[in-house]
């Protein structure tokens, strides 16, 4: 049970709010215990116990998150305990991280702690369509 309500905050920065989501800001002072699910941005400063899956994710200098973590883009500067899997993540010098990060593209400061194995993926290409000439352009080639 919460003791205290998650504050949701519209984003001024345009990037989330014209999409029409929000920013939803965990405090120090707030323990989630179980899975946090939205379409918006989370910015953590508190403690989560349990899975997140958002588009952005910012994990504050206080914060503990014990879970997996699945978004978009991901930047930690606080403890993170379990896997990353993110398009775009950025690891600060204050961060601690512990478990697997499966990034396209990743970030480490100098001075964080990461233990765990670092997965790239790759982005998926869709082969190019070759299709035979037709009549008329193998006759114009000819």
């Amino acid at each position: 049970m919460l003791q205290k309500l998650v504050k949701t905050v519209a984003s001024g920065n345009g990037s989330s709010s014209s999409r029409g989501h929000a920013l939803s800001c965990i405090a120090p002072d707030v323990r989630i215990v179980g899975d946090i699910m939205t379409e918006g941005e989370i910015h953590i400063d508190g403690q989560v116990d349990g899975d997140i899956a958002c588009t952005t994710l910012v994990v504050g200098e206080g914060a503990r998150i014990n879970g997996e973590v699945t978004a978009q883009h991901v930047k930690v500067h606080g403890e993170l305990t379990g896997k990353i899997n993110s398009t775009v993540i950025i690891i600060a010098r204050s961060a601690r991280v512990i478990g697997d990060v499966t990034h396209e593209s990743l970030e480490i400061e100098a001075g964080a702690y990461v233990e765990g194995h670092c997965i790239h993926k790759q982005t998926v290409v869709e082969p190019k369509r070759i299709e035979a000439p037709t009549a008329l352009e193998a006759k114009e080639a000819s």
